[in-house]
């Protein structure tokens, strides 16, 4: 395992993109090779095949997403074709997000690829009001504006608004706190597209995705979206995930030993970072897997246990087995996968979780991976995990990121600035007598030669440095009246440059919500940014 340090471009309109993205064409082809090498069986299922079938599923569920909002289907939809992938969740994300949805579609224009995006509709929301920047007189601030109520434990898929009229007018607010700030914000554009997708769901992760979606179509970029959660309920996953519960004991060895080497490898102390141990009660195994019962959206862990032919299955912090399916190491799954086929009809979701979300979509999905930073990160640990659990040399991915700043004005004041002046304030503390003019240095030279004296004066015994010190301080203390404009000057301009400098941190923020961007602005910066890193 080799540490990858990756860092968010500090300027506006920088790119990160590693390897760069007109690497993508050879990575696409090498991906493809050794994965087309890759005979590997998952419990009556060799890889292939089972790939050919997760893509067909795929396009299945996305087609029919699409056309359930009345969303342009894209053109190409070949499982043989090159995929690339990328995914996230679907919240009010920056464009350093944002452009990984435009890179895939404009790579499977170069490429004659399927672009298909994940929308990972089951982790859990950060909140529901995003932060706008809002003029208050001179001073910029940012403020949040709600869109919905907050519960906090409740996935995306099962995340329903519980108040309308605040959903209605978010746009309207947003814009409002705005004021003139950002000319021809995107807000005004995507929030009529949410409100026509209200018509169709009441959840909100599907109303931002299909107004998002709607805007890209808009823009010419016409990806497939599927939500992570219809995957999950696919044949083809249910068999990736037969076989990691078929060999639970092994993967739960592999992953925690891998994430163990990570967290030494970066000096991580945390047991919850990247992601936790995956734990043991008694003969119950953790799977890398969420579950929950939609009457009660509230993610937990699956616990496994292995009996002599079956296997039963359990909610993390509840007692009795849900589910008592036919399998073990040795067993073919196709009886256990018609099983948990049936779990959505008994309201039960069964999920991945981070790294068996990616690695379902590398192995099983994608020829190339979109990743943002974090995901990048977390795919180190997944690279690991591949390699020694499927004895794989997994499939390389892109990890790709962006800075846009909102274009706000500026403030005239650097770090540098303000460092020099809180210098020229201690200095005037404790060397007041280089501040004084030639107009009063007269009128205090008696203490000015006090001080001069009392530095070069003997300091041989204690006694000694301690009156050498008080008289310093004395001296320095009855020259503060005398440098007092300056002292007030130079109060004054940190004042200046700390409310500057505040401002700056504002205007340079790169997480603020795509929607909040200039149209026109952000367009052409998506377009410039891609122009240059594929190369025309």
């Amino acid at each position: 395992m080799e540490p990858h340090h990756l860092r968010a471009p500090a300027v506006d309109g920088a790119v990160l993109s590693s390897p760069p993205l007109s690497d993508v064409g050879s990575q696409l082809v090498e991906n493809q090779n050794r994965l087309a090498a890759w005979d590997y069986d998952f419990q009556g299922r060799r890889a292939g095949w089972l790939r050919m079938q997760a893509r067909n599923q795929a396009i299945t569920h996305a087609k029919a997403e699409l056309e359930r909002f009345g969303l342009a289907l894209p053109s190409l939809a070949d499982p043989a074709a090159p995929w690339i992938a990328t995914g996230h969740q679907p919240e009010l994300f920056h464009p350093g997000v944002w452009i990984k949805n435009f890179a895939a579609g404009e790579l499977a224009k170069v490429h004659h690829a399927v672009s298909l995006n994940l929308i990972v509709d089951n982790d859990l929301p950060k909140g529901a009001s995003i932060r706008v920047p809002h003029c208050d007189g001179d001073a910029l601030r940012s403020v949040p504006v709600e869109f919905d109520e907050w519960d906090g434990d409740i996935p995306y898929e099962d995340w329903a608004v519980s108040d309308e009229a605040k959903f209605a007018n978010f746009g309207q607010r947003v814009a409002e706190t705005l004021g003139t700030l950002v000319p021809d914000p995107l807000i005004n554009e995507f929030w009529p597209g949410a409100l026509q997708a209200a018509e169709v769901t009441d959840r909100v992760g599907l109303r931002l995705t299909a107004a998002r979606r709607g805007l890209e179509a808009s823009w010419g970029v016409s990806n497939w979206e599927v939500p992570l959660g219809k995957v999950c309920e696919s044949e083809a996953f249910l068999w990736f995930a037969s076989h990691l519960l078929a060999h639970l004991p092994r993967f739960q060895g592999v992953h925690n030993g891998s994430l163990a080497r990570y967290r030494a490898l970066y000096g991580i102390r945390s047991r919850n970072h990247p992601v936790a141990s995956l734990r043991q009660e008694g003969p119950w195994l953790e799977a890398p897997f969420w579950v929950w019962r939609a009457g009660q959206p509230r993610r937990r862990p699956l616990m496994a246990r292995q009996l002599a032919k079956t296997m039963q299955l359990r909610i993390g912090g509840e007692d009795e087995p849900f589910a008592e399916i036919p399998l073990g190491p040795d067993r073919e799954a196709c009886c256990a996968v018609e099983q948990l086929h049936a779990l959505p009809g008994r309201r039960i979701r069964l999920r991945t979780r981070a790294l068996t979300t990616t690695l379902f979509a590398r192995l099983l999905l994608a020829d190339v991976f979109l990743h943002g930073i974090g995901g990048a990160k977390y795919d180190e640990l997944g690279d690991e995990i591949a390699r020694e659990f499927f004895g794989l040399k997994p499939p390389s991915y892109q990890t790709l990121s962006m800075t846009a700043w909102l274009g706000l004005e500026p403030a005239p004041a650097t770090p540098d600035q303000f460092h020099d002046v809180e210098h020229q304030l201690r200095d005037l503390r404790f060397n007041p007598e280089r501040f004084l003019t030639d107009a009063v240095v007269g009128d205090w030279s008696s203490v000015v030669l006090s001080k001069q004296e009392a530095i070069a004066g003997p300091v041989e015994t204690r006694r000694q440095r301690v009156s050498r010190f008080f008289e310093i301080r004395r001296c320095n203390e009855a020259l503060q009246e005398a440098v007092q404009p300056v002292k007030s000057r130079l109060e004054t301009e940190r004042s200046a440059l700390l409310a500057g400098l505040r401002r700056n941190r504002l205007v340079h923020h790169r997480e603020y919500p795509f929607v909040l961007h200039s149209a026109s602005r952000l367009r052409e910066t998506f377009r410039r940014a891609l122009t240059d890193q594929l190369g025309g």
